[in-house]
């Protein structure tokens, strides 16, 4: 550690821990002091923890192997990881170690956007490769990770288990730097990269954040590109249902092209209250089409096209999952939508706060706002 030809290498790769918070050792202060006594500036290794804990640190190698990092780094900011990979395992020969005691690109691992893609089959991959200018044959290639489509959904999410709510929205041919400005809350904009991990966290209850009113349903949603091309806002945790309030950012978010919103609200406990899949589709700032199926029953408005018609999916003795999958199967098919499922669900991407999913009541309509506190006895 206290060798400045290994330093940026190691010391970024030990403060992974403390920095996530998983360090148990005496918090930050016995970590520091740990990196003092080998020799580390304190401001350095403070100053490194804060880039780590806000996303901003970069893995920034020199040479050709540093110019395919970054490469690789931009298409899995918006959740291409596969071809990240891809570029990192073509350039991984061009790795030149800062000295002889390093026989691997360890600082790769704390990169926020980067270290979460080495799973430990492509870490093998790594230590098989002939690199720093060694020789002999390369290993089998780790396959992709990524499936096609949406029906993912259904079976992967975060922690390895599947989404149970979602909604989405996508805009055709944007970039998503760009989806703030769209149907972000007001002054939103892109987070430094969140590993899935944190990103499904639930927001404030309304009541607990100021500016917010009690009828409105802002979501926290992760930001990317699908490999079809369309920009994407990915709600992975939505708590709320879709109700008499629900407006779809469809039409918003089509200001200069097309844009499509899908919500899975799962079943309650209640038995009036199944599962409900809601579709619409908007051009130009006019919706299209749309439709929302509660169990058997459906609401739609425009011209549904025939192979997204609603009535293919209810009434039969299918499953609700097996609905949903056939439903997500024709979405991916008709729409040619679709989302990363490494990025979504073990991966990192930007986060945005959007404006609210449900307008305010008009003069006349009902809304109540229930809240529950469990106390101790």
């Amino acid at each position: 550690m206290a060798d400045p030809r290994y330093l940026p290498e190691l010391l970024t790769v030990s403060a992974i821990e403390p920095a996530s918070g998983e360090w148990r050792l005496g918090g930050d202060d016995h970590w520091l002091g740990m990196m003092a006594a080998r020799g580390v500036d304190r401001e350095i290794a403070e100053d490194l923890l804060s880039a780590l804990r806000h996303g901003t640190h970069r893995y920034a190698p020199p040479g050709a192997w540093g110019r395919a990092v970054n490469e690789a780094r931009e298409s899995a900011r918006w959740g291409a990881t596969d071809a990240a990979w891809r570029m990192l395992r073509v350039a991984l020969t061009q790795w030149i170690p800062p000295g002889p005691l390093l026989l691997a690109p360890l600082g790769l691992l704390a990169d926020p956007v980067l270290g979460s893609l080495i799973t430990p089959q492509r870490g093998r991959e790594i230590l098989a490769t002939p690199r720093a200018g060694e020789s002999g044959p390369a290993p089998e290639p780790a396959p992709d990770l990524d499936p096609p489509g949406l029906t993912w959904l259904t079976t992967t999410g975060i922690h390895g288990r599947p989404f149970d709510a979602y909604r989405c929205v996508w805009v055709e041919g944007a970039d998503p730097a760009g989806l703030p400005a769209l149907i972000g809350d007001e002054g939103a904009e892109l987070s430094a990269p969140v590993h899935a991990a944190r990103a499904y966290r639930p927001l404030k209850q309304n009541h607990e954040r100021e500016g917010v009113e009690l009828w409105e349903d802002r979501a926290a949603v992760m930001a990317g590109r699908c490999s079809e091309g369309w920009a994407f806002a990915f709600d992975g945790q939505s708590r709320q249902g879709i109700n008499h309030l629900f407006q779809s950012p469809a039409a918003a978010a089509s200001a200069s092209g097309r844009a499509v919103v899908v919500w899975r609200e799962p079943q309650r406990h209640l038995a009036d209250h199944p599962a409900a899949f809601h579709v619409s589709v908007a051009e130009r700032g006019v919706e299209l089409y749309a439709f929302t199926v509660r169990g058997n029953d459906i609401r739609r408005s425009g011209a549904i096209p025939n192979t997204l018609d609603p009535a293919k999916f209810v009434g039969s003795p299918d499953t609700h999952l097996d609905r949903e999958v056939r439903l997500l199967e024709t979405l991916h098919a008709e729409l040619g939508i679709s989302l990363p499922c490494f990025a979504l669900s073990q991966g990192s991407l930007p986060m945005f706060t959007t404006r609210s999913w449900t307008r305010a009541p008009r003069e006349g309509e009902g809304f109540a706002y229930l809240g529950f506190v469990r106390r101790r006895p």
